[in-house]
């Protein structure tokens, strides 16, 4: 092989990797899923950080740009503002748009301890997002969490 005959092969190799890269970055990057989640609490106060700062019932939760087949997970802290021990249960409602539920499962790591009065528990809630979604691009959801006593 002439050393011309060498540097266009190289230069085709190299090109038919780039198209491969951009094409890989094409299907993750524009899978991307948009989302904004809500939080109501009732008997607790739900906070996005360490310091009870950051009211997660005002800011919400930005669960950030999501691909399909992928789990996101954030920290939030349950502080017990009642007057008595709670039970915390997790529910979700107002999937915009409503397909969106059938996609996605929202759960949590709480294991059922009873939180006492003023108590804060770092909990983390987790977002699995189905690998078969289609059709979304954008997305918000309630999460309720209520303490029961």
């Amino acid at each position: 092989m002439s050393v011309s005959t060498k540097t266009r092969a190289i230069l085709l190799t190299a090109a038919v990797l780039a198209l491969l890269v951009l094409a890989l970055f094409g299907v993750v990057f524009f899978n991307r899923i948009g989302s904004h989640g809500i939080i109501k609490s009732v008997n607790c106060q739900v906070w996005l950080d360490s310091a009870l700062t950051q009211n997660a019932s005002v800011i919400g939760i930005d669960w950030g740009f999501l691909s399909p087949g992928t789990e996101t997970n954030k920290t939030i802290y349950i502080q017990n503002t009642s007057n008595v021990p709670l039970n915390l249960t997790l529910a979700t409602e107002n999937w915009l748009p409503n397909a969106t539920s059938n996609y996605m499962n929202l759960f949590w790591n709480y294991n059922g301890t009873l939180l006492t009065v003023g108590q804060v528990l770092p909990t983390i809630l987790m977002l699995d997002v189905y690998s078969n979604i289609t059709g979304i691009t954008n997305f918000s959801f309630t999460i309720d969490i209520i303490g029961n006593g």
